[in-house]
């Protein structure tokens, strides 16, 4: 375990051992990053701390340097690896620093309430100051850092001396107190504490000394009279016969504010914190209850609140902490208000938010107290004023989720169900308001299910009698108009989520226009990397952070297992009210980076070079580990993100570039037929056809994208004709290209029975291929000249030698979906020659290889191939189950070529079998199937089996 102490000379310790750490640089790094634990220390933040505001030339250079020693004596050592290189700077990873032990001590001190325990752990703490913080460093982070560092002692001391005082050990902490004051005079809580000290051992007479001497030096110092709670102390002082303190529970405070009106739903919720508030408790009940503005968390709390008043006979408190705002309520004001409410008297109540914290605590021993904090900003806001009486509740509601309250019971307000908005809506403005469905499903709509949003458009409407639910409809067609309508005096959604966004670093606040500016359903953490050009990393922090204030949602895991997140429909329209759209560079480069991911992904899956000038003229330039990290598994990874990349094609498209939106379409065509991605492919490229203009790579990708879509769909006569437009321009675009156009045309040919035309462009293809080194288009090529040697031209020892080559090529890329192709053709051509061992065996090796890499399309077409060599193999239930297996995968996919193959199959089957009736049956429908393709080389294998049923 590393130790790394700071409040001295900064020293280094591995097991009890000391680790040398030489020169003042070396130093200093380490507890510039020591001060930061567990967070990236930028490289900038470094240099300002080693040399301030003159660094030399040679600044980055030196820090690296300097984390290279530091890293190489803690390996000596044996505790390697604890400082992390980031994207812009450093992390010290776990480890014990004894800054990091006093600030928990301080917490958990307060946390406790106990002041005997408060007095060991804090007494504790204060001993690890060994003499003058951070010495042996640079001045300039000494500067910086001691003065904080000093702050703290004198802290933690103002809290163990509260400690002592509340133990009755005055007279003890008199001398001490003595010593502060002279060292920090105008410190008002000490003067304050040792007035208090002086009194409660007796000595009054030096406590109203003590006072005149605050006043003096207040005055002459700082020109200012005492603080109210220094007068207070003297009037209590002086007075002769003070007036007894209350007894406890004689107060019984009700300050909850009234219920939301429309309030509805949320029985779900409710229950959850009618169980938790009514239920028994060992120790005092926490519930948190978070959610964007406007989502009605407030509401809820209350609402519970009044349901659960009989469980709480000794009252409820109520603040507003004012977490969204400039000026947030402070602990001690709240606390004061809650004495005040349990009956504590002016002149008695304590000085400074420890003192009041404890007497908060013991006001409520005994009590069964309902307290509800409203609208928190952190958790450091909260945990004075938690209380540690099992008979209380508290009940607190944050933007923000608060993840240090470890003991809380969390609730989740999202937004409401349509049924349960038009309630609250029927709710504020009545049944008569309603008689225009079509209207108030519009409003409802337009809210999103935000009670804020839905409470003002239904007030409006219940405020003003002559302005129709229709208008009220028409207004709310807008982004702006939205944001204008949902205003009711001082409330307004804006108004909400102004709040929220300013509490915003600017970094975070431009992630969030970015997301809301396009309109993709959901979306993964990278897309803030390159709209705001910075690193995956801060791009994670920066979407965490907007989760955490419920500015974006969690829209649960994706296929590849990766979060992806949404925005709600009023967080976008009102970040469009503010920036209607990203940014010219930020556009150009969430593009780029798609394009390079998008290429990246469909090499990793194809195995082919993908090496189009325009591909690499659109491509961003990522750091070499950006698309291993980002696509560990590339298929999952285009399937999980496809949304995200067509919107980027789209975005493209409506900025009018062209060959960008061509490069991102080549790179996704691929991986988006895998997965049977077939209808945006359909609907991206005749608008890419219509921009391209004199552009041939963009109209020929265009083309070559639409003839893809058509081919997988069966439609293969279309295929020549959609070419037909481009294929003069195919000598002015770059041979892979060329090479795709015309391997389409081939395969098209081939399916249509067109034997010359197929054998001219799948061999024309190759020769491209060849020239370009294309291993996977050559691969492809062979497997269907050997499909249209063996089904067209009847030659299977040709067949047999294309097959070979296919697999050979395939094999040699690692190209599992080509190899199982080749494989498929193996097959065919075994069983043509009778070899049924070799065809069993082939079979099921492309099936191994589909169902590995989860393919449904490959997966369908390998499991009709097992049908086929299990039946001709003389196995009916074996041949039977890979069919029943692959139907509902045709369907899936919507492929009626497979399902077509798959009745035939089933008919071959029941004649096997001695079923001509239900053989007819199956050939029928695949006749029918084969209406919705164009592939007469089917046709006429349905044709013959029925011909052939019909004579037996």
């Amino acid at each position: 375990m590393l130790e790394i102490d700071l409040l001295g000379p900064v020293r280094v310790s591995a097991e009890g051992r000391a680790v040398p750490v030489k020169g003042r640089l070396g130093r200093t790094v380490l507890a510039a990053l020591a001060l930061e634990p567990g967070r990236t220390v930028p490289v900038e933040r470094l240099i300002d701390a080693l040399w301030g505001e003159g660094p030399p030339a040679t600044a980055r250079q030196q820090v690296h340097i300097q984390i290279s020693k530091l890293r190489a004596a803690l390996a000596q050592a044996g505790v390697a690896d604890l400082i992390g290189t980031e994207a812009d700077g450093y992390r010290l990873r776990a480890t014990r620093i004894d800054l990091g032990e006093v600030v928990d001590a301080q917490r958990l001190a307060r946390a406790d309430g106990r002041p005997e325990t408060a007095v060991t752990t804090l007494r504790a703490a204060l001993k690890l100051w060994r003499g003058t913080p951070l010495s042996g460093i640079s001045p300039h982070l000494a500067a910086l850092q001691r003065p904080r560092l000093d702050e703290l002692r004198l802290s933690l001391l103002e809290d163990c001396l509260d400690a002592e005082l509340a133990c009755g050990h005055a007279a003890q902490v008199v001398p001490e107190l003595t010593e502060l004051v002279r060292a920090h005079p105008l410190r008002e809580g000490l003067h304050h504490r040792r007035m208090l000290a002086l009194h409660r051992c007796g000595r009054r007479a030096d406590a109203l000394d003590a006072f005149r001497h605050a006043r003096q030096v207040l005055r002459e110092e700082l020109g200012i009279d005492p603080p109210r709670e220094l007068v207070e102390l003297e009037q209590e002082i002086l007075a002769v016969d003070p007036a007894p303190p209350r007894p406890a529970g004689r107060d019984v405070p009700a300050q909850l504010p009234p219920r939301t009106r429309g309030f509805a739903g949320r029985e779900t919720e409710l229950a959850a914190l009618g169980e938790v508030l009514t239920g028994p408790a060992a120790e005092p009940r926490l519930l948190l209850l978070t959610g964007m503005p406007g989502v009605g968390k407030t509401a809820l709390a209350v609402q519970a609140a009044n349901a659960v008043l009989d469980a709480f006979p000794d009252g409820q408190l109520h603040a507003d902490l004012r977490g969204d705002g400039p000026r947030q309520a402070s602990p001690q004001e709240v606390l004061g208000g809650f004495l005040r409410a349990l009956g504590v008297p002016a002149r008695s109540m304590p000085a400074d938010v420890v003192g009041r914290s404890a007497e908060f605590r013991s006001r409520t021993v005994g009590r069964r107290l309902l307290i509800v904090l409203d609208n928190a900003a952190a958790a450091g806001q909260l945990e004075p004023l938690l209380t540690a009486e099992a008979g209380c509740a508290t009940l607190v509601t944050s933007r923000a989720v608060l993840p240090e309250l470890e003991s809380a019971v969390r609730v989740s307000v999202g937004p409401l169900a349509d049924d349960v908005a038009r309630a609250v809506v029927a709710n504020v403005v009545g049944p008569r308001r309603m008689s225009d469905p079509a209207a108030i499903t519009t409003i409802v709509k337009a809210c999103a299910g935000l009670p804020l949003a839905l409470r003002l458009a239904a007030g409006n409407l219940a405020a003003f009698p002559a302005l129709s639910a229709a208008e009220m409809a028409r207004r709310l067609a807008d982004d702006p108009g939205r944001m204008r309508t949902f205003t009711a005096g001082h409330r307004s959604v804006r108004g909400s989520l102004n709040t929220a966004v300013r509490l915003l670093e600017p970094q975070a606040r431009q992630a969030l226009l970015a997301v809301s500016a396009a309109d993709w359903p959901d979306f993964p953490g990278w897309v803030l990397a390159p709209a705001l050009d910075t690193g995956l990393t801060r791009a994670g922090e920066l979407v965490a952070r907007l989760a955490s204030m419920h500015l974006v949602e969690p829209a649960g895991p994706g296929p590849d297992g990766v979060p992806r997140y949404r925005t709600h429909d009023l967080v976008r329209a009102y970040c469009r009210t503010i920036d209607p759209g990203l940014a010219p560079a930020a556009a150009d480069r969430l593009i780029a980076w798609a394009v390079a991911l998008s290429a990246a992904v469909s090499r990793e899956i194809t195995h082919r070079p993908l090496s189009h000038p325009v591909v690499a003229e659109a491509a961003g330039d990522l750091e070499p580990d950006v698309s291993a990290r980002l696509a560990p598994e590339p298929l999952r990874w285009a399937g999980a993100d496809a949304g995200v990349l067509i919107t980027l094609v789209e975005l493209a498209l409506d900025r009018g570039r062209a060959r960008a939106a061509a490069a991102l379409l080549l790179a996704l065509c691929e991986p988006l037929v895998r997965l049977d991605l077939l209808d945006p492919l359909a609907r991206l490229a005749p608008r890419l056809a219509a921009i391209a203009g004199p552009d041939v790579t963009a109209r020929v990708v265009a083309a070559l994208v639409t003839a893809a879509v058509r081919l997988h769909r069966g439609r293969y006569s279309d295929v020549p004709r959609v070419l037909a437009a481009v294929r003069p321009m195919l000598s002015d675009v770059d041979p892979e290209l060329r090479g795709d156009v015309l391997a389409k045309l081939g395969d098209a040919a081939e399916r249509c029975c067109d034997v010359p035309a197929a054998l001219a462009a799948l061999g024309a293809a190759a020769a491209d291929y060849e020239a370009c080194g294309n291993v996977a288009g050559l691969a492809g090529c062979h497997s269907s000249l050997s499909t249209l040697h063996r089904e067209q031209l009847g030659d299977p020892d040709a067949a047999l030698r294309h097959a070979r080559k296919a697999l050979r090529y395939a094999e040699s890329l690692g190209d599992w979906k080509i190899t199982a192709q080749a494989k498929i053709s193996v097959v065919h051509i075994s069983l043509a020659v009778g070899d049924l061992p070799s065809a069993r065996r082939h079979a099921a090796d492309a099936l191994a290889l589909a169902e590995h890499h989860g393919d449904p399309v490959g997966r369908t077409w390998c499991l009709i191939v097992n049908a086929r060599a299990q039946r001709e193999s003389g196995d009916l239930a074996a041949a039977r189950s890979f069919a029943d297996r692959a139907l509902p995968l045709a369907r899936q996919t919507r492929r009626p070529d497979a399902e077509a193959a798959i009745h035939l199959e089933y008919a071959r089957i029941d004649r096997a079998a001695g079923s001509p009736a239900a053989a007819v049956r199956q050939a029928r429908t695949a006749l029918g199937l084969a209406g919705k393709f164009d592939s007469p080389f089917e046709r006429d294998r349905i044709e013959q089996l029925l011909a052939e049923l019909a004579a037996e």
